[in-house]
């Protein structure tokens, strides 16, 4: 039953979820009794040690503290503005003019303290599902683009009507045992589906993967709620159980470097050569894999032709493998002289790009053989 347990006016559904709140509670009571968290500096510095996870926490109840915090440290700052504001002139004009500048202030104020906190909220939960895991592997704006995953873009439509057919051909396979350390985490959410690292970049994170919503993790986190960072996931049409040639998994670029933010780095070759390796686990096996090709292309529409890379999912034989090998040449920006050979187990990421109006950046990898 949903919101069996309750702190407050704040709900738990699961018992774990409900001791969390309770830690989150006496850490937050703490402070309040030490400190006054109104004042100013006080309250900007406490800002900083929760933003830089100095101070943790691990629900919802400490996501909404730390909201209220930002919340005060904006508005000492409006105060502080209107303080200092001097009249210079009482011409009509220059007195619209401040109010229009000091509008544009607090809304820039505001917004960079929503994308931090949601920043901060994306990394706390994925510093506490790793400690579920133990996952530990060796080795905020968004680009514009308004086409990126919405429901007339070519990767969602053409991934949902895939997965009707699916669903309805398709007889259910007995699912392999899942991988120990990813036990715990799948117990949090049944979408999980893997966990991917890349050195070098931001990229250390969980992957989803939703058969009845394509791009349900769009826009939300790993539990669901709301976050304009998104959470990594698959292509719908992706089979975990019976492995796909090609595993496409999508994400957000963001300037802040999170989601699929750093792999605009890629488009340096220096880059590329010396960070080709991509750590990806399923919650099935685990998997080393050897970025071999860096490339851009430009999304189609559903009545237009020409080659998508994403919409290839499963190779039906040799001839559908090696014409994807072939035109993704043709989009490289950087390649490998020695390609995959027909059987090899294929990753693709995919973000947007703005070289051209609805474009992508992506990167291919084939899984290293000792990974198998």
């Amino acid at each position: 039953m949903a919101g069996r347990y309750k702190i407050g006016r704040f709900q738990f559904d699961t018992y774990q979820e409900y001791v969390r709140g309770v830690e989150d509670v006496k850490k937050i009571e703490k402070i309040t009794h030490s400190v006054d968290i109104y004042e100013p500096d006080t309250a900007l510095r406490l800002y900083e040690a929760i933003r830089e996870r100095r101070i943790k926490f691990y629900s919802k109840i400490g996501q909404q503290f730390f909201l209220d915090i930002a919340d005060i440290v904006a508005e000492n700052t409006k105060k502080g503005i209107k303080k200092q504001k001097v009249v210079v002139n009482t011409d009509r004009g220059r007195k619209i003019l401040g109010v229009v500048c000091l509008i544009c202030a607090i809304v820039c104020f505001v917004w960079y303290f929503w994308a931090d906190y949601t920043n901060h909220s994306g990394n706390q939960i994925k510093d506490y599902l790793k400690s579920l895991g133990n996952v530990s592997v060796e080795g905020p704006e968004m680009v514009s683009n308004n086409t990126f995953f919405a429901e007339s873009s070519p990767e969602m439509v053409r991934s949902a009507s895939a997965e009707t057919e699916e669903v309805l051909d398709t007889p259910e396979q007995a699912a392999p045992e899942v991988l120990e350390e990813y036990r715990s985490i799948l117990q949090e959410n049944q979408d999980f589906a893997g966990w991917i690292r890349i050195d070098g970049t931001h990229v250390d994170y969980p992957v989803m993967l939703k058969k009845s919503q394509s791009d349900f993790y769009l826009n939300r986190d790993f539990y669901g709620g709301e976050d304009i960072n998104g959470t990594l996931f698959m292509d719908a049409r992706t089979d975990l159980t019976n492995r796909s040639t090609n595993i496409i998994i999508y994400g957000h670029n963001m300037k802040s470097g999170q989601m699929f933010g750093d792999l605009k780095k890629y488009l340096d070759e220096d880059f590329w050569k010396e960070h080709k390796t991509i750590v990806f686990d399923t919650i099935y096996e685990k998997g080393t894999y050897e970025i071999f090709a860096v490339c851009r292309a430009q999304v189609k529409y559903q009545d237009e032709e020409g080659f998508r890379y994403y919409d290839f999912i499963e190779a039906e034989n040799e001839e559908t493998y090696q014409n994807f090998l072939d035109n993704i040449i043709q989009l490289s920006v950087f390649a490998d002289q020695e390609l995959p050979s027909y059987g090899e187990e294929l990753l693709t990421l995919s973000t947007c790009n703005n070289y051209v109006e609805d474009g992508r950046l992506f990167l291919v990898a084939k899984k290293c053989r000792e990974a198998e």
